[in-house]
């Protein structure tokens, strides 16, 4: 049965959810992840902010020195911002295999699904391989997109609403990004994720944008990974799972 939430309500999901006994070291390693890419996310920052305002003080023509005012504060976030993104990909990318499981295990949790008994090492040496071949094709689909986007920081005025334009796609990705868990994890193939996904745009807009967000409030965006992945599968399982199901059955008639 659908439940026509939004993006907020499903976030709120995967917090609650993240302490269940029954998927409590499945969040482990996602959680260590999280942690270790905001470290390193932090001191890379920190390291290259001097050679990015070089850059960009160089990159700014004179006549545009009145706009000076806005140019820099939004310069400023757009280099935090690609900074964040690009250390959410690697981290998603290392994490693939353990996000996979987290969601099968939260997927398994909310139908009251017994799984069978297999060791942890067992659980991601299955996973692993198809995990990192579902991330290097979500990659494949992000890549150009954000090229294209990041020219848009190089054009003189058009880069004032280009942070807001990075923000909305990336929120439109974190969609993707998680609730391609639960997606890859029922054999829906990339395509039709995407077309599932402009179905219902607002709700996952609405999800993405929310990771985004918390993902740059301190504390809370260091649980942000496993509660985004627990999150995207309670998602899939009120939003989608029947409709998929229904497609399956209809297929396996044809």
């Amino acid at each position: 049965m659908t439940t026509k939430q939004n993006g907020f309500y499903y976030i709120l999901e995967g917090f609650r959810l993240i302490n269940r006994a029954k998927l409590r070291r499945f969040v482990i390693i996602p959680l260590l992840c999280n942690i270790i890419l905001f470290i390193g996310l932090f001191a890379l920052s920190i390291h290259y902010m001097h050679d990015a305002v070089s850059w960009f003080d160089a990159l700014l023509p004179s006549w545009l020195d009145w706009l000076n005012w806005l140019l820099w504060p939004l310069f400023i976030v757009a280099f935090f911002l690609i900074m964040y993104y690009t250390f959410t990909i690697l981290a998603n990318l290392i994490a693939s295999p353990f996000n996979a499981l987290l969601s099968e295990r939260t997927q398994k949790y909310l139908n009251n699904t017994v799984p069978p008994e297999t060791s942890m090492l067992q659980l991601i040496i299955k996973e692993t391989p198809r995990s990192l071949m579902r991330q290097l094709t979500i990659l494949a689909y992000y890549v150009p997109r954000a090229l294209v986007l990041l020219i848009l920081f190089l054009i003189p005025v058009i880069n004032a609403i280009a942070p807001i334009l990075w923000f909305i796609f990336n929120a439109w990705f974190m969609a993707v990004q998680y609730v391609d868990y639960p997606m890859d994890n029922n054999k829906v193939s990339f395509k039709q994720l995407r077309r599932d996904l402009r179905r219902r745009p607002f709700i996952n807009l609405g999800f993405g944008a929310c990771v985004s967000i918390l993902n740059l409030i301190p504390i809370i965006n260091l649980a942000i990974m496993p509660a985004a992945v627990i999150g995207a599968t309670v998602l899939w399982v009120g939003e989608y799972q029947e409709s998929e199901a229904t497609t399956d059955q209809k297929n396996t008639l044809n």
